[in-house]
């Protein structure tokens, strides 16, 4: 995996494949603008000899007025054995500090959509909230009211898979020390 790359570009221009592993590919990229300058965060997936598990990761890149311009400032990457399958991202100010965080969705696949759902501050490159989870999702807040809403399927004795008998919708706020329920309501299905 590099860690620096040592031209100043702006984060479109910059090449993505020199922003990976040798001999990866990439799945994804991402540009984010916080309190302490400019990130970029790519996702891959290396090679190998079973298509159902293959190493993939993600990296955040930050930039910097010194050379090399261009840093890895967090390297996640996940084995064979780990299963993920997809791993997407979503930036924007989800604390309303107004500095760009991410949103990542590290997927193991399934029907019910299972993975990892986790948040990162970009300007600390700090993990704020992880949460597993099947049979939902988390979103971004409206640009109006910056948190994140949790949507899940709950499953009373005897549904089944394709029908559960409510949708709960959790509403999460930043406190500028945890995230805390806001909201929480129930849809009977």
């Amino acid at each position: 995996m590099p860690t620096a790359f040592i031209a100043d570009l702006p984060p479109p221009d910059l090449p993505p494949e020199e922003l990976v592993p040798t001999g990866a590919d990439v799945t994804g990229q991402w540009f984010a603008l916080t309190d302490r300058g400019a990130a970029v965060l790519i996702a891959w997936l290396e090679p190998g000899t079973d298509h159902s598990r293959l190493p993939r990761g993600f990296a955040v890149w930050r930039r910097f007025d010194a050379e090399p311009h261009w840093r890895t400032a967090l390297v996640t990457r996940h084995d064979p054995e780990d299963a993920i399958q997809e791993i997407q991202v979503t930036t924007g100010d989800l604390t309303g500090d107004g500095s760009d965080d991410a949103l990542i969705f590290e997927g193991v696949g399934g029907s019910g959509a299972c993975g990892r759902w986790s948040v990162v501050d970009l300007a600390r490159v700090k993990e704020t909230y992880r949460r597993d989870l099947c049979d939902g999702r988390i979103e971004p807040g409206p640009a109006s009211s910056p948190g994140l809403v949790l949507t899940e399927s709950v499953y009373r004795q005897g549904d089944a898979h394709c029908c559960p008998s409510a949708i709960r919708r959790t509403t999460l706020i930043w406190t500028g020390t945890r995230w805390r329920v806001m909201n929480r309501t129930l849809v009977e299905g």
